[in-house]
């Protein structure tokens, strides 16, 4: 005969069944959700080797990844750059803002903007990028300046941090913290054509949406990962390695916080000049810290001793 302990046993375990099976219910929607809504970006060519290529790094785990997001503006040009890197852990996600006019150096080691080697192609870019930094990026990604915007009304808005007062299109943004829907945020977002101006309006916005798929049920609602999805499809292209079923890795494995995910411009030395035109400067000494920082999957303590990055790019000096 059962005893009442045999039967608490058997309602326990009966329990912890129900339970993981919810669980995994839930895991299965949230999957194919993902999978459906991000199945039909866009994708261009793998990206290439080529000689002197950066080599991933030999590490026990999970290696962190790198993806190069570049934003193009309505006129098809470059807007700004973002150096995403994913923790090995899954567990951080931190942005490093790149301006469309930043110094870089072309296949042949002539000097260029990064505006200009977007323009010839993402390889490009994506090469340029590593010979600067001295590492190797996984993934790229192209993505229209105002055409996520939609996204931030699927996460009810966003605040952004507004360093200059400004009004454009019959909307006036004040210095300070903004509230921003689709329909101002596009106007935010493309008003202004000087690239520390963009660099860091884009970087504040995308930080936000982040924080505000990661910090709701925007991950867990179905309906919504297919809304986000519907708007990631018309602007996005992602290269060809960034297949579906990494894709679904990814999404299963991370486990991002809110608080997790941050933004700061690459360490910059100054403003010079390349035929008759503006360029700013990356800084050797810093970049090479942050090269280091990002090699050994340590952003999250490099974050934490940047103060207050943007102040000093309002006047950077001359180079």
């Amino acid at each position: 005969m059962r005893t009442r302990s045999d039967r608490l046993v058997a309602v326990a375990t009966l329990g912890a069944f129900v339970v993981v099976a919810g669980v995994l219910g839930l895991v299965s929607i949230y999957l194919g959700a993902v999978t459906q809504a991000l199945s039909g970006v866009q994708r261009s060519a793998p990206l290439p080797d080529y000689p002197g290529r950066p080599v991933l790094a030999a590490a026990e785990g999970s290696l962190p990844v790198r993806y190069l997001v570049l934003v193009n503006d309505p006129d098809a040009g470059l807007a700004s750059a973002y150096l995403a890197q994913l923790a090995g852990g899954r567990d951080s996600l931190h942005l490093i803002g790149l301006p469309a006019n930043l110094l870089v150096s072309d296949a042949r080691g002539a000097e260029s903007t990064l505006a200009d080697r977007a323009r010839v192609s993402g390889a490009d870019a994506v090469r340029s990028v590593e010979s600067l930094l001295g590492l190797r990026i996984d993934h790229l990604v192209t993505a229209e300046l105002t055409g996520f915007a939609p996204v931030i009304d699927v996460i009810g808005g966003v605040d952004v941090d507004n360093h200059t007062e400004m009004s454009a299109e019959g909307w006036h943004f004040p210095a300070g913290e903004l509230r921003l829907s689709s329909t101002n945020a596009e106007v935010y977002l493309s008003s202004s054509k000087q690239p520390m101006a963009r660099l860091q309006r884009t970087e504040s916005v995308l930080v936000q949406v982040l924080r505000g798929i990661t910090g709701g049920d925007s991950l867990t609602n179905p309906a919504k990962v297919e809304t986000i999805g519907t708007v990631l499809r018309r602007c996005v292209t992602v290269d060809a390695g960034l297949t579906a079923g990494e894709i679904r890795r990814t999404a299963l494995d991370v486990h991002l916080g809110s608080d997790a995910i941050s933004g700061f411009p690459v360490p910059l030395a100054g403003v010079s000049e390349l035929n008759g035109q503006p360029v700013t400067v990356a800084d050797t000494a810093a970049v090479a810290e942050l090269r280091t920082a990002m090699q050994n999957d340590g952003l999250d303590d490099w974050a934490g001793r940047q103060a207050d990055p943007w102040k000093p790019l309002a006047t950077l000096p001359p180079r």
